[in-house]
């Protein structure tokens, strides 16, 4: 695959990224029940959850921004990625130690576990690039 298909398919990626965060950042924000899966909704826990909205969103417009030029921005690739990383990791903690559901790993398919082979093979090329650039 050329280098200019590459980058193509990197910014396409990152742009769907950013649609995706920003939407479900406001969807959360505004309807944060929908992440109880039942359980009873304390005022905490609303305030909680439109606050990770709100960071989620947030995370949208740097995905915008990386889209641009994901070569120039992949710190920002990588962040998101350690963040989709992390996120299931602290999931199947909590399901372990009884403190969340299993269907609660949904959230997670979703929102981080079908990114990280796309964030990965973008940070890839642009590490790639860097180093073929700095070897010449």
């Amino acid at each position: 695959m050329k280098a200019s298909d590459r980058l193509k398919r990197a910014r396409i990626i990152m742009f769907l990224a950013a649609i995706y965060n920003i939407v479900w950042g406001i969807v959360i924000s505004a309807w944060p029940q929908i992440m109880l899966f039942g359980n009873p909704p304390t005022d905490f826990l609303l305030i909680l959850i439109r606050c990770i909205g709100m960071l989620v969103g947030v995370y949208g417009i740097a995905y915008y921004f990386a889209s641009r030029d994901p070569n120039t921005y992949w710190p920002l690739i990588l962040v998101g990625w350690i963040g989709k990383l992390l996120g299931p990791v602290g999931s199947l903690y909590y399901i372990w130690a009884g403190k969340l559901t299993p269907v609660f790993l949904w959230v997670n398919v979703w929102n981080d576990v079908i990114w990280l082979i796309p964030f990965g093979w973008i940070i890839w090329q642009a590490v790639r690039k860097q180093l073929i650039l700095t070897a010449n």
